[in-house]
């Protein structure tokens, strides 16, 4: 990846599908679960919090490169972009923990399956007010990054007209 901010439908896309996940956790856990043999109801859960997690880090992620918390060239593991979200003062102690605790689950579903317990599920499921805390903040760095590029444009078309009208005046 280049060092350049991203796009701003990279992240309108991230939103819409974190947004989607959340939807379909809230219908997921409000069925009454079955215990059927199969375990449709298990595997439906543990998948959308799965998904959930993967695009919460991508969030995490692009708004750590637009905000040059990190570099594009720079290999960061997920849980040092929490790291440096908490390091600029983005996420409280505590948020940062709680988003730890989703890069710890995300993968123990993606490696240890097998351990995965429901408790594990529920206990998750019951973080989605944090999730919903961490977008939040989330949407305040990535319209800071926005407003940062234009005042950084407005400035250096300042100066360029700036110089040129005293190579004009001088000339």
């Amino acid at each position: 990846m280049d060092d350049a901010p991203y796009d701003p439908s990279g992240f309108d896309d991230i939103i819409r599908d974190i947004r989607r996940y959340l939807d379909d956790a809230d219908s997921i856990f409000r069925r009454k679960e079955r215990l059927d043999k199969d375990q449709r109801d298990y595997y439906a859960r543990t998948m959308v919090l799965f998904a959930l997690s993967n695009r919460i880090m991508d969030l995490a992620r692009l708004v750590c490169l637009e905000r040059r918390y990190v570099s594009g060239d720079e290999p960061v593991k997920n849980k040092v972009l929490f790291k440096r979200l908490h390091d600029h003062s983005v996420l409280s102690w505590d948020l940062r923990q709680e988003m730890i605790a989703l890069v710890n689950f995300r993968n123990k579903v993606s490696h240890h399956f097998s351990e995965l317990s429901r408790d594990d599920l529920e206990m998750m499921y019951a973080l989605i007010p944090v999730y919903n805390e961490f977008i939040s903040l989330m949407e305040l760095e990535h319209s800071r990054a926005r407003f940062q590029t234009k005042r950084n444009m407005i400035i250096g078309a300042v100066l360029v007209a700036v110089v040129l009208i005293l190579l004009w005046y001088f000339s």
